[in-house]
């Protein structure tokens, strides 16, 4: 772990790392100016994206890591392929909470259309919960679009059930499917689910669904696009987990640590 993180923070010096658990560690910083460099950028991501997720936390007063909610961790979501006029401030707080609980948004403050690309925002994420893939939105010629998420510097995800922190060649469930044009089903989680792919959603090429062949394409907590709305014409001691397998957990009680403890990358 302090070889992969001396990589990953190579301008960072002055910290030391201390395994409390497995999967757990502390980490301690001379400077909390650096503690927070650590902090605004998490989450961090380990070994490529097949590898692990570095969650840091807020050490509690009490020193007891158990009392620290260790299920969710900040990740920026992109939202692609909406119509010009849904990109606003409005539709990015509606979307944020179908992945979690929105913690900023990009461009934030801007009137009307926040940009021409893509929508996105911070969102606390549950690893214990399957990612949100996407949705269908509404559009004022009857038709529909998919609105494709993806997730900036997401570790190892499964690409059938969704989930992050294990790999789809060792999940028992099966895929899961999202109904599109002409009826072809497709997997919904795969590559295009990570911000860097160039694989631009789950259907390819393919982003304009006639409503008819979209009425049963995905579950009904997904089709979640209708509410959307189209704009108007105009020092501190951190604890450190590392997810394993998907499994999140354990108890390791811990005297208060020293001022400056971190633990999980990402922003």
């Amino acid at each position: 772990m302090k070889d992969l993180l001396d990589r990953v923070w190579r301008t960072i010096k002055g910290w030391s790392l201390q395994e409390l658990d497995t999967g757990l560690y502390v980490i301690r910083f001379e400077k909390k100016q650096h503690l927070d460099l650590v902090m605004r950028y998490r989450t961090w991501m380990l070994s490529g994206p097949s590898g692990a997720l570095l969650a840091l936390f807020n050490w509690p007063p009490s020193g007891k890591w158990d009392k620290v909610d260790t299920s969710s961790v900040p990740i920026w979501v992109q939202v692609h392929d909406l119509p010009l006029m849904f990109m606003t401030q409005a539709n990015a707080t509606k979307l944020a909470a179908k992945v979690g609980s929105l913690m900023d948004i990009h461009n934030k403050g801007q009137e009307g259309i926040m940009g021409w690309k893509f929508l996105r925002f911070k969102v606390l994420v549950n690893l214990n919960k399957p990612l949100f893939a996407g949705c269908f939105v509404s559009c004022s010629d009857g038709g529909k679009v998919w609105a494709q998420f993806r997730y900036e510097r997401i570790a190892a995800l499964c690409y059938k059930c969704g989930t992050l922190g294990h790999d789809h060649h060792w999940c028992v469930s099966d895929p899961v499917l999202v109904k599109g044009n002409e009826g072809l089903q497709v997997w919904k989680f795969g590559s295009w689910i990570r911000a860097e792919a160039r694989i631009r959603d789950c259907f390819g090429s393919v982003s304009s669904l006639p409503c008819e062949e979209t009425s049963q394409a995905i579950h009904t907590a997904e089709d979640g696009g209708s509410s959307l709305k189209p704009s108007s014409p105009q020092g501190n001691p951190l604890a450190a987990k590392v997810p394993i397998s998907g499994q999140h957990g354990g108890k390791h009680d811990k005297p208060t640590p020293p001022p400056y403890i971190c633990g999980d990358p990402g922003s």
